[in-house]
């Protein structure tokens, strides 16, 4: 409806003028039809219609030029999709310590020290912990997972290693 100095930038008023036709510029069935008189279906002037569609179309050939094909992202799986496609049933969550050491069914792991999400992070206060449980699953072959449900190696700990 027109550009008013001072509210948009110089960018979205060049972006407006390469996406849309000022009323000014539309035949009177398309103004009848932006403010509601009129018919849409009133016979109009022939030669103003056929003077809008070639400017309409003009404006969509310019517009597949500005169109750039994005790549495909492969979305990112959340937690509860993870935890869908790992086809988990049941478990348990166990808690633990700060050395990396937890225990299950009786025997005591430790979480291998290649899986960084459970080594602290010094901050201000400091040391933070993000992760401090562990998920087990499969009783008869244990399988453990984090807390984003991404597995994780372990080891199996005694007391005097």
């Amino acid at each position: 409806m027109g550009h008013t100095h001072g509210i948009e930038t110089d960018y979205k008023r060049v972006m407006h003028m390469k996406r849309e036709i000022p009323a000014s510029n539309c035949p009177s069935f398309v103004e009848n039809l932006l403010y509601a008189s009129g018919s849409p279906t009133d016979p109009r002037d022939k030669e103003e219609r056929a003077t809008f569609k070639v400017l309409t179309e003009s404006l969509d050939a310019k517009a597949e030029t500005y169109e750039t094909q994005r790549p495909q992202r492969k979305r990112k799986e959340n937690k509860f999709q993870k935890y869908l496609n790992l086809g988990i049933r049941g478990g348990e969550w166990l808690r633990v310590d700060t050395d990396g050491v937890f225990q299950y069914q009786g025997v005591r792991y430790r979480i291998d020290e290649g899986e960084t999400q459970y080594q602290p992070v010094e901050t201000e206060l400091g040391l933070l912990y993000d992760m401090d449980r562990i998920l087990a699953t499969n009783p008869n072959s244990p399988e453990f997972y984090d807390m984003n449900y991404d597995r994780v190696k372990v080891n199996r700990f005694d007391s005097h290693d």
